[in-house]
């Protein structure tokens, strides 16, 4: 179908480009150049894509605006952003709020630590979800608890993602017990080799994702010993 297609092409854009020649999407969605053309003059049209001036292509304007769309109608970032920003300050950590994305995990919201050797990364960024104590809790949870409560909702992981990195998260629940995501705590496997500071991480994750699921109507009792 002409939609399978063009989302086909859409779908094709990776963390980090900035344009890609009609060339290079032909080869990444085994379309033919003259079906990418009438493809890409529809999705021009409506500002899905845009051509710039060398001659490739690039997302347009409009996915933007149906993402910030998205971000509204989950009602989350008012619920979500004070206890990202607290927990923020309690650990000195970068936290975050993932979501499960296909395969994939997919950084919704972030607050960045103010340490000068930190975890960063890009609100928007995709994340494999086999790795990672945000990913190991997209997983585990994705269709329910399974009976785990309290200290047993946490994840943890030490150099899983990346040798020089770790991490503590737990998710949140919606009214309906479904999971909406996972509130991560980030930092350097230096600092978080250290068990008391993974233990405070650990401690205030799974009292952020509490409160949060509390704030969307959820089992907050989930998350009591």
């Amino acid at each position: 179908m002409a939609v399978d297609r063009a989302l086909a092409v859409l779908l094709a854009f990776r963390d980090g480009d900035r344009g890609l020649t009609l060339g290079e999407l032909s080869r990444r969605t085994g379309l033919y150049k003259s079906t990418l053309m009438r493809l890409l003059a529809s999705l021009e049209r409506q500002r899905f894509a845009l051509r710039r001036a060398d001659g490739t292509w690039s997302l347009g304007p409009t996915l933007f605006r149906l993402g910030a769309l998205f971000e509204r109608s989950l009602d989350l970032r008012s619920v979500v952003e004070p206890t990202l920003r607290a927990l923020a300050a309690e650990t000195g950590e970068s936290v975050s709020l993932y979501v499960r994305e296909r395969d994939r995990r997919l950084c919704l919201m972030r607050i960045e630590s103010r340490q000068n050797v930190r975890d960063h990364i890009a609100v928007g960024a995709l994340l494999p979800v086999d790795r990672g104590a945000a990913g190991r809790v997209l997983t585990r949870y994705e269709n329910g608890t399974g009976g785990d409560r309290g200290r047993a909702l946490l994840a943890s992981s030490m150099g899983e993602r990346d040798p020089e990195l770790a991490a503590a998260a737990a998710p949140v629940f919606d009214r309906d017990g479904r999971m909406v995501g996972a509130l991560c705590v980030a930092g350097t496997a230096t600092r978080f080799a250290d068990p008391a500071v993974m233990a405070r991480a650990r401690h205030a994750v799974l009292g952020a994702a509490r409160s949060v699921t509390a704030a969307l109507g959820g089992p907050a009792d989930w998350f009591d010993e």
